[in-house]
């Protein structure tokens, strides 16, 4: 395990979980250039936590291996924030709004790093795959993630239709980037041979489910009378079931 990984994942966990802790416990000086209501800060928040957790368990891996999936989930959700922000530049550098410079910095660095640290430390996805006994449900977590992550990215007004609350199109974009993330981070999962990595990317998942059922349920009030919040609080509730007995589920290969 090169001690430059290891720093590169030291790093991303203490950005993503400093960005995500500031956002559930002080929604307005979370570090993001964007003016948006307490619950879109918590749940943003609860998505860069969930990741947070998962690099910052890859940060103590014993052999680089084990980390692979979380550079490549990294990599794969700051530069996808990158193009949102370059996309929508008044949005997130309009003047007046705090965080701009160390924003900038931040996703213009953190991919390119990425990008040498898969290279350098090899870190491809192993090419023969192997199924565990996770592997399909990771395979349907990818499923759902990429679903939602592509509506979101391609045709935000309309999901902001059927969101459960208020979402400004630009902020679903950039929740858009982060299920996009997580659905790649399951397929990686799916297929990974690194038991270790596939427990990490479990908590990650269920840490995620876990932030939005209680932020959720903290700004009850804001969600729409409608139907779809029934829904939102079922599937996230059927989530965090399936990934804690997942994580009770011995994972062998096959």
């Amino acid at each position: 395990m090169p001690w430059w990984i290891r720093a590169y994942l030291g790093f991303a966990a203490l950005q993503g979980l400093g960005i995500g802790l500031t956002g559930l416990l002080i929604p307005p000086e979370m570090q993001i250039p964007l003016r948006i209501s307490p619950l879109n800060t918590r749940f943003v928040a609860s998505l860069y936590v969930a990741g947070g957790v998962g690099v910052l368990g890859a940060a103590f891996a014993r052999r680089k291996e084990e980390t692979r999936l979380f550079v490549i989930g990294f990599g794969t959700a700051t530069a996808l924030i990158l193009v949102l922000t370059i996309v929508h530049w008044p949005d997130f550098m309009a003047d007046g709004l705090p965080h701009r410079p160390i924003w900038i910095f931040d996703y213009v660095v953190d991919p390119l790093l990425a990008v040498l640290v898969i290279y350098f430390g090899k870190l491809w996805p192993p090419a023969e795959r192997k199924e565990h006994r996770l592997s399909r449900m990771l395979r349907i977590e990818a499923l759902i993630f990429a679903v939602i992550g592509a509506a979101l990215s391609v045709a935000p007004e309309a999901v902001a239709q059927m969101w459960p609350w208020a979402l400004p199109p630009v902020l679903g974009q950039v929740y858009g980037a982060f299920f996009i993330t997580f659905a790649v981070g399951a397929a990686l999962a799916a297929r990974e041979t690194e038991p270790r990595a596939i427990t990490l990317f479990v908590i990650s998942t269920l840490t995620l489910a876990v932030l939005v059922l209680v932020i959720s349920a903290i700004h009850l009030d804001r969600f729409k009378p409608e139907p779809i919040t029934w829904v939102w609080f079922a599937a996230w509730a059927i989530a965090a079931a399936t990934f804690t007995i997942a994580l009770r589920t011995p994972r062998k290969h096959a």
